[in-house]
């Protein structure tokens, strides 16, 4: 039996490190605003691979910030090495490929929100792969890990055949723990985040002048755990 494309690209994902991996065609985000679209990355985009990876447990109630900081970083070069080799693979194929950073670098930056933007919404391509929902904290949940994943993206020429996007939302209705833990109240009930108000807290700059990830409270209180909680990088 021959294996298809789309089974071939997961599989070299995960062997990659990938905890999670999901397909969207690029018609999917039709709602994406102008300027952030599979096509406005790579013109002829057919689709967008975005890939999971779990961080440990311990991340979200550990006390030592240097340590969170590393432990984030660490997997954003983890995520980008991942999308840079699944990038190449599928190149070997015949197709463009563009592996879109996890984190930083980003261009798109408000001074008065301090909101800024990467060229694609990682969490909402996610979301259109099939990988999860988003909370009212406005992170990924997904069915394995709950909030506990960092994301990346690839945007192909490749035609791939997409995967179903969760038909119900794995956030809790009645839950809003992570709006009355926010100690900026930067969270809202209608799932948008102040930005502005969010930095103020989740950012802090040492007397060396280290930037550190300094609160992920509205991560450590979310009651989705996931069916994989106690296991990371299967």
């Amino acid at each position: 039996m021959t294996i298809s494309f789309e089974k071939s690209i997961k599989e070299y994902g995960k062997k990659n490190g990938a905890d999670l991996i999901g397909i969207a065609p690029a018609e999917r985000f039709k709602q994406a605003p102008k300027g952030f679209k599979p096509s406005d990355i790579l013109p002829g985009a057919q689709s967008v691979i975005v890939m999971g990876m779990a961080f440990p447990k311990g991340a979200l109630t550990c006390h030592s910030k240097p340590s969170i900081t590393k432990t984030y970083h660490t997997i954003f070069d983890l995520l980008d090495a991942c999308a840079y080799t699944l990038s190449c693979f599928i190149e070997q194929a015949g197709y463009d490929t563009v592996p879109v950073p996890a984190d930083q670098p980003y261009f798109s930056w408000d001074e008065a929100s301090q909101q800024g933007k990467g060229d694609l919404s990682h969490k909402h391509a996610a979301v259109l792969a099939g990988l999860g929902s988003l909370g009212k904290n406005s992170l990924l949940l997904s069915p394995e890990y709950g909030n506990r994943v960092n994301l990346v993206s690839v945007v192909t020429s490749a035609p791939l055949e997409g995967d179903s996007p969760l038909t119900e939302s794995l956030c809790l209705e009645k839950c809003n723990l992570c709006i009355k833990s926010c100690p900026a109240q930067a969270i809202q009930e209608n799932g948008t985040v102040i930005q502005r108000d969010c930095r103020k807290f989740h950012h802090m700059k040492t007397p060396r002048r280290f930037h550190l990830f300094s609160c992920w409270k509205c991560r450590a209180v979310c009651p989705v755990k996931g069916t994989k909680a106690d296991k990371v990088g299967e």
